[in-house]
């Protein structure tokens, strides 16, 4: 009976220390997704900023974030993943296979994944502060958001940004709940589920904000003209957040085709829709 107690207390021990390294091993690991925001590192916040100069391992998918933080990825383990496939079919569970509880073999971005959680756990385990960046608000859109599936009984913490459409916003001196028809805002992407088509969202007639991931720019438009008015107000920022590059087109449904034809369409770019981009507020001219 004491044999069995003891394998079965060293069992307990070995799984705990598999999911929670830190802990068992008497580590003070700590693993933070942090949003870093949009544009410009001083839309950055405060706590953001903290994680960075307190953690020794960066993960990040983003060139653009190596460049804009440089200093203050300064002495720090940096990871650089993009192209690595890490973050492909996050969303497994929209898999038809999935649904129907078929097995199939594992990907190369599943692979590459299951490497780099057991990467991690390793570090935790050694009392490394970990921290996984991202452009933007982590929760929106967001290619790390897997992590809080693996880690989130772990105590993986979030860090909140300043996302491209509060930046886009900004730009524009535009509330979306401040409209004669409505106060609602839809966020999505043309990259619909089967539930989220565009044209279904645009039959509700809200404040539409769209993150385009290089969407086809005609046809977002040509399937939102099936529901709103040719009329309706369109604006499209570019570099929401970066001085000195951030611009605004504004058109409508009918004009904003045209407008766009000769601008290339770079990623950093967010389509608004609605009534609101032309609602004058009390005293403006």
């Amino acid at each position: 009976m004491c044999r069995w107690a003891v394998r079965k207390g060293a069992l307990v021990f070995l799984f705990t220390a598999w999911i929670c390294p830190g802990p068992v091993f008497g580590g003070e690991g700590r693993l933070s997704l942090v949003g870093m925001g949009p544009g410009d590192p001083d839309l950055a916040t405060v706590r953001a900023l903290g994680r960075v100069r307190e953690a020794d391992i960066v993960y990040t998918l983003s060139p653009d974030l190596l460049e804009r933080f440089e200093a203050e990825f300064e002495g720090k383990e940096v990871r650089n993943l993009s192209g690595s496939g890490v973050t492909r079919h996050h969303a497994r569970s929209d898999s038809g296979d999935a649904l129907a509880g078929k097995a199939s073999a594992p990907t190369a971005g599943e692979k590459t994944r299951g490497g780099l959680v057991r990467e991690v756990k390793r570090a935790l385990g050694e009392g490394k502060k970990i921290v996984f960046v991202d452009s933007g608000d982590p929760l929106i859109y967001g290619p790390w958001v897997w992590l809080l599936g693996e880690f989130g009984d772990s105590g993986m913490e979030v860090v909140p940004g300043v996302s491209s459409f509060n930046a886009g916003l900004a730009a524009l001196r535009r509330d979306p709940t401040w409209s004669p028809e409505t106060h609602t805002i839809i966020l999505t992407t043309d990259r619909a589920r089967s539930g989220d088509r565009l044209e279904e969202l645009a039959a509700h007639r809200c404040s539409l904000v769209l993150f385009t991931h290089k969407t086809e720019f005609p046809e977002m438009m040509r399937k939102l003209t099936t529901r709103y008015p040719a009329a309706t107000p369109v604006a499209v920022v570019f570099y929401a957040g970066y001085e000195g590059r951030e611009s605004v087109v504004r058109g409508t449904l009918e004009t904003i085709v045209p407008l766009m034809a000769d601008r290339d369409l770079p990623l950093e770019h967010i389509v608004f829709v609605g009534d609101f981009l032309d609602y004058r507020l009390e005293g403006e001219r």
